[in-house]
């Protein structure tokens, strides 16, 4: 009996194996897998994003502050800052930007509402929220 038993696992187990080789094995691809985006990285730049959000609504709610204008375009560059860093870490190239624009240091700082949109929607599309 105990024989019996021994034979039918290793016939099944032939049998088992020998369909295992027939199945088509998958192919590895020619693209290189996209690297892994730190999950914690992520939340840190959401993070941030929500908090100058919020800092970005107080100062426009508050009439009372000294030097609004000042604080809340530093606010807004520091925001655009942190969803330009965002978009590089999905892997959304930068459209609109000239590499010489970041090198140039000016008094006037115009803040481009359509492209921070853009990016807004683009990561909001990619499942980001903040």
């Amino acid at each position: 009996m105990l024989l019996v038993a021994l034979l039918v696992g290793v016939l099944a187990a032939w049998v088992l194996l020998r369909r295992a080789r027939s199945f088509p094995r998958a192919r590895p691809s020619s693209k290189p897998a996209a690297p892994e985006i730190d999950p914690f990285e992520i939340l840190a730049l959401q993070l941030r994003l929500s908090t100058l959000a919020t800092q970005i609504q107080r100062i426009e709610h508050d009439e009372t502050s000294l030097a609004r204008a000042h604080h809340l375009r530093a606010t807004q560059y520091a925001y655009d800052a942190i969803l330009r860093q965002a978009c590089l870490l999905v892997g959304l190239d930068d459209q609109s930007r000239s590499p010489a624009t970041d090198e140039l240091v000016s008094d006037t700082w115009v803040v481009d509402e359509d492209e921070r949109m853009r990016q807004e929607l683009e990561l909001c599309a990619r499942g980001w929220s903040w």
